[in-house]
């Protein structure tokens, strides 16, 4: 082929799946329960961050004072394993990304110059 012969025009390539359906159901399903699981973890994350559950189970202190230091020993614990888990996930990203870059680095590195 001369360099001045213009690129051949690539095909489309068909799918092997052509004949199977897609089950929407199913789709909407797991798309539901992806939403839902991200809402949740969501929801519980901000209230861990903020410790806007001691505004919802403040009016049970006056109350019943076993039922309030039950709550509050329960949703201080998921503080703790949240928070925990949050800096686990950060930590783990600085992680990958530094490693990453010392990859890219390492790969394009000529070594030293002599």
């Amino acid at each position: 082929m001369e360099s001045t012969d213009p690129l051949p025009l690539i095909g489309h390539v068909k799918s092997t799946n052509e004949g199977d359906e897609i089950d929407y159901s199913k789709l909407e399903f797991y798309g539901r329960l992806i939403l839902g699981f991200t809402w949740i973890t969501f929801v519980v994350s901000i209230n861990s961050f903020f410790e806007l559950w001691k505004f919802v189970i403040y009016p049970f202190s006056s109350s019943n004072e076993s039922l309030y230091n039950y709550l509050h020993t329960i949703f201080k614990t998921i503080d703790d394993y949240v928070l925990k888990l949050w800096c686990i996930y950060i930590v783990f990203w600085w992680w990958a990304s530094i490693s990453w870059c010392g990859l890219k680095l390492f790969r394009h590195s000529r070594g030293i110059q002599t």
